[in-house]
């Protein structure tokens, strides 16, 4: 399976764009300059859904899928539904932005619970995540709506990052009307670190996806992590009999740059979300 050839970017007061590291970011200098994105979003007409979406079905499952498309980076929002609807819309291009500047750099600190016998309990026990928010603001400009939903719950949009293209060929990481393999198998994709994120729902879609999402970086964070930055002296300790159990706590804190999501799930019952994310495996 291919996947793209990061770089980075960098972006100035003006939204402008420049390569940051290595090759394969064609940056869109056309100077064809797009009615400002903000006002055609602003018009942009939802397509209403009576009743709540189902996104596990297969005429809706496409806003699960963010990988690339022709180059192009796609980010989802799943907005909670607010007393003036027109406000959601606007949060949804707020949301794509954040995530947007989370792709350039993020600040991670995590910690994990870690059993004695040095077994990952794959509890992650809490997260700070730091990220340029200035940069969000600059990149609302270049978010371009793909598609916009709206139901009795929310609005949510698929959107991508206009002007800025990936070389290379992609594949859907989701399949309409099936659970996702990256499940059970998580792909093994050549220059990049991979993780899956799963959580309990929370009340709201979109903080379910977001700890999905927090999920996958802070496991993304601890591969980067060579040396753990420091354990915790309070240890948890059970004696049951003759068998002893320790817990104690990881903390790991490190700079990931090229968090992208690549696809999000959750099952039937909205239980459980997943979240398929990768970094460059060179940080």
């Amino acid at each position: 399976m291919k996947f793209f050839n990061y770089s980075f970017l960098i972006i100035t007061l003006t939204a402008s764009f420049v390569m940051f590291s290595c090759g394969s970011l064609p940056v869109d200098k056309g100077g064809n300059s797009q009615a400002n994105s903000v006002q055609n979003i602003n018009v942009s007409d939802p397509v209403i859904v009576n009743g709540v979406i189902d996104f596990t079905d297969p005429l809706y499952s496409f806003m699960w899928n963010t990988a690339p498309v022709d180059g192009k980076l796609i980010f989802s929002s799943f907005i909670p539904r607010r007393e003036y609807r027109g406000e959601e819309l606007d949060l949804a291009v707020e949301e794509a932005s954040r995530q947007a500047a989370m792709l350039y750099k993020s600040k991670v600190d995590a910690k994990f619970a870690v059993q004695s016998n040095n077994r990952d309990l794959g509890y992650l026990e809490a997260i700070d995540i730091q990220y340029d928010k200035d940069m969000a603001k600059a990149l609302r400009q270049k978010i371009k709506i793909r598609k916009h939903l709206r139901d009795n719950e929310g609005t949510y949009v698929l959107s991508e990052l206009d002007g800025i293209t990936f070389k290379g060929d992609f594949s859907d990481f989701t399949e309409p009307g099936h659970v996702p393999d990256w499940l059970i198998n998580i792909p093994v994709i050549p220059g990049y670190l991979v993780s899956v994120g799963t959580v309990q729902r929370s009340r709201y879609k979109i903080d379910s996806i977001r700890k999905a999402d927090e999920q996958a970086l802070a496991d993304l964070a601890k591969q980067v992590s060579v040396v753990v930055k420091a354990k915790r002296a309070d240890k948890n300790s059970d004696l049951y009999g003759s068998a002893f159990s320790e817990t104690n706590y990881e903390v790991t804190s490190t700079y990931i740059r090229g968090f992208y999501v690549l696809a999000r799930w959750s099952t039937d019952n909205g239980n459980t979300y997943y979240t398929l994310a990768v970094c460059p495996d060179s940080q």
